[in-house]
Protein backbone atom coordinates (compact mmCIF):
# COMPACT_ATOMS: atom_id res chain seq x y z
CA UNK A 1 0.00 0.00 0.00
CA UNK A 2 1.40 3.38 -0.76
CA UNK A 3 0.93 6.34 0.97
CA UNK A 4 -1.11 7.93 -1.28
CA UNK A 5 -3.50 5.30 -0.75
CA UNK A 6 -3.11 4.72 2.71
CA UNK A 7 -4.05 8.31 3.29
CA UNK A 8 -6.90 8.56 0.79
CA UNK A 9 -10.07 7.59 3.70
CA UNK A 10 -9.11 11.51 5.47
CA UNK A 11 -7.25 12.91 3.18
CA UNK A 12 -8.62 11.98 -0.07
CA UNK A 13 8.63 18.24 -26.60
CA UNK A 14 10.58 15.01 -27.55
CA UNK A 15 13.88 17.13 -28.23
CA UNK A 16 14.69 16.78 -32.22
CA UNK A 17 18.47 17.32 -31.52
CA UNK A 18 20.75 15.07 -32.61
CA UNK A 19 21.67 12.33 -30.17
CA UNK A 20 25.33 11.59 -29.22
CA UNK A 21 28.15 11.70 -31.33
CA UNK A 22 31.47 10.70 -29.92
CA UNK A 23 32.02 9.71 -26.16
CA UNK A 24 34.68 11.47 -24.27
CA UNK A 25 34.47 11.84 -20.86
CA UNK A 26 33.39 9.58 -18.03
CA UNK A 27 29.99 10.77 -15.72
CA UNK A 28 32.49 11.48 -13.07
CA UNK A 29 34.73 14.00 -14.55
CA UNK A 30 31.97 15.47 -16.79
CA UNK A 31 30.37 16.40 -13.07
CA UNK A 32 33.78 17.91 -11.68
CA UNK A 33 34.25 20.16 -14.46
CA UNK A 34 30.89 21.34 -14.79
CA UNK A 35 30.99 22.48 -10.75
CA UNK A 36 31.24 26.39 -11.66
CA UNK A 37 28.41 26.09 -14.19
CA UNK A 38 26.18 24.54 -11.76
CA UNK A 39 27.07 27.13 -9.34
CA UNK A 40 25.71 29.78 -11.98
CA UNK A 41 22.82 27.99 -12.19
CA UNK A 42 21.79 28.54 -8.34
CA UNK A 43 21.69 31.94 -9.15
CA UNK A 44 19.70 31.77 -12.63
CA UNK A 45 16.64 30.02 -10.84
CA UNK A 46 14.25 32.13 -13.54
CA UNK A 47 15.77 30.11 -16.12
CA UNK A 48 13.70 26.84 -14.86
CA UNK A 49 13.24 24.55 -15.74
CA UNK A 50 15.32 25.28 -19.25
CA UNK A 51 19.03 26.06 -18.18
CA UNK A 52 20.92 28.01 -20.70
CA UNK A 53 24.01 25.84 -19.60
CA UNK A 54 22.09 22.50 -18.95
CA UNK A 55 23.71 19.04 -20.29
CA UNK A 56 20.59 17.02 -19.20
CA UNK A 57 18.10 16.81 -21.31
CA UNK A 58 14.84 14.99 -19.41
CA UNK A 59 11.64 13.90 -21.50
CA UNK A 60 8.50 12.72 -19.88
CA UNK A 61 6.08 10.68 -22.28
CA UNK A 62 4.31 13.95 -22.68
CA UNK A 63 6.87 15.67 -24.28
CA UNK A 64 7.38 18.27 -21.42
CA UNK A 65 11.11 18.59 -20.97
CA UNK A 66 13.46 19.73 -18.43
CA UNK A 67 17.54 20.92 -19.46
CA UNK A 68 19.21 20.07 -16.05
CA UNK A 69 22.64 20.13 -14.28
CA UNK A 70 24.10 16.24 -14.15
CA UNK A 71 26.01 17.48 -11.09
CA UNK A 72 22.68 18.38 -9.41
CA UNK A 73 21.27 15.62 -10.76
CA UNK A 74 23.82 12.57 -9.49
CA UNK A 75 24.46 14.36 -6.16
CA UNK A 76 20.84 14.25 -5.39
CA UNK A 77 19.83 10.68 -6.46
CA UNK A 78 22.15 7.87 -6.39
CA UNK A 79 19.92 5.94 -9.37
CA UNK A 80 20.22 9.07 -11.63
CA UNK A 81 24.05 8.47 -11.42
CA UNK A 82 24.20 4.95 -12.24
CA UNK A 83 22.09 5.37 -15.01
CA UNK A 84 24.22 8.53 -16.77
CA UNK A 85 27.30 6.61 -15.33
CA UNK A 86 26.54 3.57 -17.79
CA UNK A 87 26.57 6.25 -20.80
CA UNK A 88 29.70 8.36 -21.77
CA UNK A 89 28.85 12.04 -22.40
CA UNK A 90 28.19 13.12 -25.90
CA UNK A 91 31.29 15.06 -27.50
CA UNK A 92 30.45 18.92 -28.43
CA UNK A 93 32.22 20.27 -31.13
CA UNK A 94 33.30 23.83 -30.94
CA UNK A 95 30.26 24.54 -33.31
CA UNK A 96 28.09 23.14 -31.73
CA UNK A 97 29.15 25.07 -28.06
CA UNK A 98 29.06 28.14 -30.48
CA UNK A 99 25.53 27.86 -31.33
CA UNK A 100 25.10 27.05 -27.35
CA UNK A 101 24.39 23.42 -27.46
CA UNK A 102 25.40 22.28 -24.41
CA UNK A 103 23.28 18.65 -24.14
CA UNK A 104 25.48 15.72 -23.22
CA UNK A 105 22.84 12.87 -22.17
CA UNK A 106 19.19 12.24 -22.55
CA UNK A 107 16.81 10.70 -20.14
CA UNK A 108 13.36 9.39 -20.90
CA UNK A 109 10.71 8.87 -18.40
CA UNK A 110 9.95 5.28 -18.18
CA UNK A 111 7.36 3.45 -15.70
CA UNK A 112 8.98 3.03 -12.59
CA UNK A 113 8.73 -1.21 -12.39
CA UNK A 114 8.57 -1.49 -8.26
CA UNK A 115 5.97 0.93 -8.43
CA UNK A 116 3.79 -1.01 -10.31
CA UNK A 117 1.61 -2.79 -7.29
CA UNK A 118 0.54 0.90 -6.59
CA UNK A 119 0.93 2.63 -9.80
CA UNK A 120 -0.41 -0.15 -12.30
CA UNK A 121 -1.31 2.51 -15.19
CA UNK A 122 1.43 4.87 -14.67
CA UNK A 123 0.52 7.66 -14.08
CA UNK A 124 2.15 8.52 -11.16
CA UNK A 125 5.83 7.56 -10.57
CA UNK A 126 8.65 7.33 -13.00
CA UNK A 127 12.20 6.36 -13.46
CA UNK A 128 14.55 7.20 -16.65
CA UNK A 129 16.39 5.55 -19.20
CA UNK A 130 18.85 6.68 -21.85
CA UNK A 131 17.66 6.63 -25.48
CA UNK A 132 19.55 4.71 -27.47
CA UNK A 133 21.70 6.55 -30.60
CA UNK A 134 18.58 7.20 -32.47
CA UNK A 135 16.70 8.37 -29.68
CA UNK A 136 14.33 5.68 -29.31
CA UNK A 137 13.02 3.86 -25.49
CA UNK A 138 13.09 0.46 -26.02
CA UNK A 139 9.55 -1.47 -25.33
CA UNK A 140 8.13 1.97 -25.70
CA UNK A 141 4.82 2.29 -24.93
CA UNK A 142 1.96 5.31 -26.16
CA UNK A 143 1.39 7.97 -22.47
CA UNK A 144 -1.34 6.60 -20.82
CA UNK A 145 -4.13 8.55 -21.09
CA UNK A 146 -3.39 9.51 -24.78
CA UNK A 147 -6.85 10.06 -25.68
CA UNK A 148 -7.95 12.37 -22.44
CA UNK A 149 -10.16 9.66 -21.25
CA UNK A 150 -9.47 7.65 -17.61
CA UNK A 151 -7.16 9.26 -14.76
CA UNK A 152 -4.86 11.83 -15.62
CA UNK A 153 -1.17 11.76 -15.88
CA UNK A 154 0.16 13.17 -12.33
CA UNK A 155 4.35 12.25 -13.39
CA UNK A 156 4.67 15.51 -15.05
CA UNK A 157 3.52 18.21 -11.72
CA UNK A 158 5.37 15.17 -9.80
CA UNK A 159 8.62 15.32 -11.28
CA UNK A 160 8.64 19.05 -11.39
CA UNK A 161 7.86 19.34 -8.15
CA UNK A 162 10.86 16.74 -7.45
CA UNK A 163 13.51 18.92 -9.87
CA UNK A 164 12.21 22.07 -8.25
CA UNK A 165 13.48 20.99 -4.39
CA UNK A 166 16.86 19.84 -6.03
CA UNK A 167 17.24 23.57 -7.28
CA UNK A 168 15.97 24.48 -3.65
CA UNK A 169 12.64 26.29 -5.61
CA UNK A 170 9.50 25.91 -3.30
CA UNK A 171 7.48 22.86 -4.86
CA UNK A 172 4.11 23.80 -5.98
CA UNK A 173 1.28 21.84 -4.62
CA UNK A 174 -2.27 22.39 -4.99
CA UNK A 175 -3.28 25.04 -2.66
CA UNK A 176 -7.29 25.07 -3.16
CA UNK A 177 -9.40 27.08 -1.00
CA UNK A 178 -11.91 24.51 -1.21
CA UNK A 179 -10.37 22.39 0.26
CA UNK A 180 -9.67 23.62 3.85
CA UNK A 181 -8.67 20.03 4.87
CA UNK A 182 -5.43 20.24 1.75
CA UNK A 183 -5.85 16.60 0.72
CA UNK A 184 -4.68 17.48 -2.49
CA UNK A 185 -1.80 19.57 -1.00
CA UNK A 186 -1.12 16.87 1.50
CA UNK A 187 -1.78 13.95 -0.77
CA UNK A 188 1.12 15.56 -3.79
CA UNK A 189 3.36 16.21 -0.75
CA UNK A 190 3.49 12.61 0.60
CA UNK A 191 3.51 11.53 -3.45
CA UNK A 192 6.85 13.58 -3.50
CA UNK A 193 8.48 11.46 -1.04
CA UNK A 194 7.86 8.69 -2.66
CA UNK A 195 8.92 9.11 -5.79
CA UNK A 196 12.06 10.37 -3.83
CA UNK A 197 12.47 7.25 -2.42
CA UNK A 198 12.46 5.01 -5.82
CA UNK A 199 15.62 7.28 -6.61
CA UNK A 200 16.77 6.84 -3.54
CA UNK A 201 17.20 11.09 -3.09
CA UNK A 202 14.78 11.69 -0.17
CA UNK A 203 17.86 13.68 1.26
CA UNK A 204 17.14 15.96 -1.21
CA UNK A 205 13.48 16.98 -1.10
CA UNK A 206 13.62 16.63 2.58
CA UNK A 207 13.68 20.09 3.98
CA UNK A 208 11.39 21.62 1.14
CA UNK A 209 8.83 19.23 2.11
CA UNK A 210 9.06 19.16 5.73
CA UNK A 211 8.44 23.19 5.40
CA UNK A 212 5.37 23.26 3.36
CA UNK A 213 4.03 20.21 5.06
CA UNK A 214 4.80 21.99 8.44
CA UNK A 215 2.83 25.15 7.14
CA UNK A 216 -0.21 23.79 7.35
CA UNK A 217 -0.01 23.59 11.01
CA UNK A 218 -3.30 22.62 12.77
CA UNK A 219 -4.78 21.08 9.62
CA UNK A 220 -1.54 19.00 9.45
CA UNK A 221 -1.80 17.98 13.27
CA UNK A 222 -5.35 17.01 12.76
CA UNK A 223 -4.82 14.60 9.73
CA UNK A 224 -2.10 12.80 11.74
CA UNK A 225 -4.44 12.54 14.51
CA UNK A 226 -7.00 10.66 12.62
CA UNK A 227 -4.74 8.86 10.32
CA UNK A 228 -1.01 8.65 12.54
CA UNK A 229 -0.58 4.83 11.17
CA UNK A 230 -0.70 6.17 7.87
CA UNK A 231 2.10 8.93 8.97
CA UNK A 232 4.19 7.28 10.63
CA UNK A 233 6.65 5.80 7.99
CA UNK A 234 6.59 8.65 5.68
CA UNK A 235 7.37 10.47 8.83
CA UNK A 236 10.49 8.32 9.35
CA UNK A 237 11.54 8.59 5.36
CA UNK A 238 10.99 12.10 5.57
CA UNK A 239 13.54 12.10 8.71
CA UNK A 240 11.22 14.86 10.39
CA UNK A 241 11.09 15.12 14.57
CA UNK A 242 7.72 16.97 14.81
CA UNK A 243 5.91 15.02 12.40
CA UNK A 244 7.07 11.53 13.43
CA UNK A 245 6.50 12.53 17.21
CA UNK A 246 3.75 13.50 16.29
CA UNK A 247 2.06 10.15 14.63
CA UNK A 248 4.13 8.11 17.33
CA UNK A 249 1.92 9.57 20.22
CA UNK A 250 -0.92 9.16 19.10
CA UNK A 251 0.34 5.42 17.81
CA UNK A 252 1.01 4.53 21.19
CA UNK A 253 -1.81 6.28 22.77
CA UNK A 254 -4.24 3.93 20.84
CA UNK A 255 -1.99 0.86 20.72
CA UNK A 256 -4.42 -1.17 23.14
CA UNK A 257 -7.52 0.97 22.09
CA UNK A 258 -8.96 -2.07 19.58
CA UNK A 259 -9.71 -1.27 16.36
CA UNK A 260 -8.14 1.99 16.41
CA UNK A 261 -5.26 1.87 14.50
CA UNK A 262 -4.35 -0.61 11.30
CA UNK A 263 -1.54 -2.55 13.30
CA UNK A 264 -1.00 -4.93 9.66
CA UNK A 265 -0.11 -1.77 8.28
CA UNK A 266 2.31 -0.59 11.12
CA UNK A 267 3.90 -4.28 11.42
CA UNK A 268 4.99 -3.89 7.74
CA UNK A 269 4.26 -7.87 7.42
CA UNK A 270 5.09 -7.30 3.30
CA UNK A 271 8.57 -5.74 4.45
CA UNK A 272 7.58 -2.61 2.11
CA UNK A 273 9.47 0.00 4.20
CA UNK A 274 12.52 -2.63 4.94
CA UNK A 275 14.82 -2.14 7.72
CA UNK A 276 13.15 1.10 8.38
CA UNK A 277 9.64 -0.45 8.96
CA UNK A 278 11.51 -2.82 11.12
CA UNK A 279 12.59 -0.14 13.57
CA UNK A 280 9.37 2.07 13.68
CA UNK A 281 7.42 -1.22 14.76
CA UNK A 282 10.08 -1.81 17.12
CA UNK A 283 10.00 1.33 18.64
CA UNK A 284 6.11 1.40 18.83
CA UNK A 285 5.64 -2.27 20.65
CA UNK A 286 8.73 -0.43 23.17
CA UNK A 287 6.59 2.33 23.67
CA UNK A 288 3.07 1.17 24.31
CA UNK A 289 4.68 -1.13 27.28
CA UNK A 290 6.52 1.81 28.49
CA UNK A 291 3.27 3.20 28.95
CA UNK A 292 1.26 0.67 29.95
CA UNK A 293 4.08 0.43 33.01
CA UNK A 294 3.76 4.01 33.53
CA UNK A 295 -0.29 3.39 34.10
CA UNK A 296 0.44 0.38 36.71
CA UNK A 297 2.97 2.44 38.77
CA UNK A 298 0.71 5.04 38.71
CA UNK A 299 -2.52 3.24 39.55
CA UNK A 300 -0.16 0.95 42.23
CA UNK A 301 1.14 4.23 44.05
CA UNK A 302 -2.77 6.04 44.07
CA UNK A 303 -3.50 2.71 46.00
CA UNK A 304 0.00 2.89 48.21
CA UNK A 305 0.28 6.34 48.66
CA UNK A 306 0.27 7.95 51.89
CA UNK A 307 -0.02 12.40 52.57
CA UNK A 308 3.14 13.88 54.09
CA UNK A 309 0.52 15.20 57.29
CA UNK A 310 0.05 11.80 58.07
CA UNK A 311 3.34 11.01 58.28
CA UNK A 312 4.65 10.57 62.01
CA UNK A 313 8.27 9.17 62.38
CA UNK A 314 10.15 8.67 66.04
CA UNK A 315 12.40 11.21 67.10
CA UNK A 316 15.37 11.56 69.36
CA UNK A 317 13.45 11.95 72.27
CA UNK A 318 9.42 11.42 71.20
CA UNK A 319 7.99 8.76 69.78
CA UNK A 320 3.85 9.50 68.25
CA UNK A 321 1.51 8.59 70.88
CA UNK A 322 -2.45 7.69 70.73
CA UNK A 323 -3.14 11.12 71.08
CA UNK A 324 -1.75 12.05 68.10
CA UNK A 325 -2.56 9.23 65.45
CA UNK A 326 -6.38 9.63 67.44
CA UNK A 327 -6.36 13.57 65.89
CA UNK A 328 -5.76 11.76 62.40
CA UNK A 329 -8.63 9.91 62.50
CA UNK A 330 -10.77 11.39 59.84
CA UNK A 331 -7.34 11.54 57.54
CA UNK A 332 -7.65 7.50 58.12
CA UNK A 333 -11.32 7.49 57.54
CA UNK A 334 -10.45 9.06 54.08
CA UNK A 335 -8.09 7.48 53.14
CA UNK A 336 -9.49 4.31 53.18
CA UNK A 337 -12.75 5.46 51.04
CA UNK A 338 -10.66 6.43 48.76
CA UNK A 339 -9.03 3.71 48.21
CA UNK A 340 -12.02 1.53 48.32
CA UNK A 341 -12.59 3.82 45.26
CA UNK A 342 -9.98 2.90 43.61
CA UNK A 343 -9.79 -0.69 44.45
CA UNK A 344 -12.94 -0.98 43.37
CA UNK A 345 -12.58 0.99 40.02
CA UNK A 346 -9.73 -1.49 39.34
CA UNK A 347 -12.02 -4.88 40.27
CA UNK A 348 -14.39 -3.25 38.15
CA UNK A 349 -11.82 -2.87 34.79
CA UNK A 350 -11.54 0.69 35.02
CA UNK A 351 -7.91 1.23 34.86
CA UNK A 352 -5.61 0.33 32.33
CA UNK A 353 -7.86 -2.65 31.18
CA UNK A 354 -10.74 -0.51 30.32
CA UNK A 355 -12.02 -0.11 26.73
CA UNK A 356 -10.22 3.34 27.09
CA UNK A 357 -7.38 2.31 28.84
CA UNK A 358 -8.34 4.15 31.64
CA UNK A 359 -8.32 7.37 30.55
CA UNK A 360 -11.64 8.48 32.17
CA UNK A 361 -10.42 6.92 35.75
CA UNK A 362 -7.14 8.50 35.40
CA UNK A 363 -9.07 12.04 33.79
CA UNK A 364 -11.68 11.67 37.04
CA UNK A 365 -8.68 11.36 39.82
CA UNK A 366 -7.13 14.42 38.40
CA UNK A 367 -10.34 16.41 38.08
CA UNK A 368 -11.36 15.43 42.14
CA UNK A 369 -14.90 15.02 40.56
CA UNK A 370 -16.18 11.78 42.35
CA UNK A 371 -16.72 11.15 46.02
CA UNK A 372 -18.78 13.99 46.31
CA UNK A 373 -20.25 14.48 49.91
CA UNK A 374 -24.06 13.18 48.43
CA UNK A 375 -22.51 10.32 47.26
CA UNK A 376 -21.35 9.01 50.67
CA UNK A 377 -24.44 8.21 52.19
CA UNK A 378 -24.22 4.50 51.85
CA UNK A 379 -20.74 5.11 54.29
CA UNK A 380 -23.22 6.78 56.79
CA UNK A 381 -25.55 4.42 57.11
CA UNK A 382 -22.70 1.93 58.32
CA UNK A 383 -20.73 4.65 60.20
CA UNK A 384 -22.93 6.52 61.64
CA UNK A 385 -21.19 10.34 62.15
CA UNK A 386 -22.62 13.70 63.75
CA UNK A 387 -23.63 16.16 60.76
CA UNK A 388 -20.36 17.82 61.94
CA UNK A 389 -18.56 14.68 61.63
CA UNK A 390 -19.90 14.22 58.05
CA UNK A 391 -18.59 18.32 57.30
CA UNK A 392 -15.22 17.38 58.40
CA UNK A 393 -14.86 13.74 56.42
CA UNK A 394 -15.99 15.69 53.52
CA UNK A 395 -13.38 18.24 53.85
CA UNK A 396 -10.53 16.08 54.68
CA UNK A 397 -11.55 13.90 52.03
CA UNK A 398 -11.09 16.34 49.62
CA UNK A 399 -7.43 16.87 50.75
CA UNK A 400 -6.60 13.48 49.93
CA UNK A 401 -8.20 13.73 46.71
CA UNK A 402 -5.93 16.61 45.79
CA UNK A 403 -2.79 14.75 47.29
CA UNK A 404 -3.85 12.21 44.94
CA UNK A 405 -4.40 14.42 41.52
CA UNK A 406 -0.32 15.09 41.01
CA UNK A 407 0.66 11.40 41.31
CA UNK A 408 -1.85 10.99 37.43
CA UNK A 409 -1.14 14.47 36.32
CA UNK A 410 2.35 12.45 34.69
CA UNK A 411 -0.23 10.52 32.57
CA UNK A 412 -1.97 13.25 31.47
CA UNK A 413 0.41 15.24 29.37
CA UNK A 414 -0.78 16.16 26.13
CA UNK A 415 3.05 16.40 24.16
CA UNK A 416 1.17 16.81 21.01
CA UNK A 417 1.31 19.64 18.22
CA UNK A 418 -2.36 19.93 17.82
CA UNK A 419 -4.37 23.00 19.20
CA UNK A 420 -8.03 21.85 19.62
CA UNK A 421 -9.39 24.85 21.13
CA UNK A 422 -11.08 25.22 24.89
CA UNK A 423 -14.20 23.98 23.39
CA UNK A 424 -12.70 21.27 21.29
CA UNK A 425 -13.40 17.82 22.16
CA UNK A 426 -10.61 16.49 24.49
CA UNK A 427 -8.33 13.48 22.68
CA UNK A 428 -9.82 10.02 23.80
CA UNK A 429 -6.35 8.43 24.53
CA UNK A 430 -3.04 9.37 26.08
CA UNK A 431 -0.42 11.18 24.89
CA UNK A 432 2.30 11.36 27.17
CA UNK A 433 5.07 9.33 26.57
CA UNK A 434 8.38 10.84 25.49
CA UNK A 435 10.42 10.27 22.14
CA UNK A 436 13.47 11.05 22.56
CA UNK A 437 15.55 12.19 19.67
CA UNK A 438 17.93 9.21 20.23
CA UNK A 439 15.35 6.96 19.78
CA UNK A 440 14.06 8.61 16.58
CA UNK A 441 14.93 5.01 13.71
CA UNK A 442 17.58 7.10 12.02
CA UNK A 443 19.77 8.68 14.59
CA UNK A 444 23.43 8.22 14.22
CA UNK A 445 25.27 9.87 17.26
CA UNK A 446 28.11 11.67 16.14
CA UNK A 447 31.72 11.20 16.70
CA UNK A 448 33.81 13.33 18.65
CA UNK A 449 37.39 13.72 18.99
CA UNK A 450 38.39 15.45 22.40
CA UNK A 451 42.39 15.14 22.97
CA UNK A 452 42.70 12.26 20.65
CA UNK A 453 40.35 10.16 22.27
CA UNK A 454 37.12 9.22 19.95
CA UNK A 455 33.77 10.01 21.79
CA UNK A 456 30.23 9.34 21.41
CA UNK A 457 27.90 12.39 21.72
CA UNK A 458 24.52 13.86 20.78
CA UNK A 459 22.50 13.78 17.37
CA UNK A 460 22.89 14.05 13.93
Amino acid sequence: MSVQQAIAPTIQKVAQQPTVLQPVTSITQQASAQQPSVQQAYAQFSEYPDFRDGDVLVISPTDKTWKLHSTILINASPVIKSILAKYPAAHITKSQREEGWTIKWKLAMIDEPDAEHVDPDGLIFKTFKIPDRKGNISSFEMPRNANGLGAKPQYNKLYDNFFKCLYNINPDFTNDPNDPEAREYITEALTLIEAAQYLEAIPAVRVAVEANLLRLNTVLWNHICSRPDAWVHAAARLQSPLIFREAMLHIVGCFHLRGVINEELLEDLDGKHGVLGRQVWGLIVRKAKELKDKKLRVERRLLEYYPDRMLHKEGESSIPGRAIYSEDIYLWQALMIFRQFCASACLSNYHHRANDSGLAFYRNIASGNYLRPETLGSFYEIFAMTPKGKQRLAQVLELIKDDMKPIVQELLVDRTQGDRGRNAPPLDHLTCVEILEEEFPWYVAPIVETNGDVQMSGAM
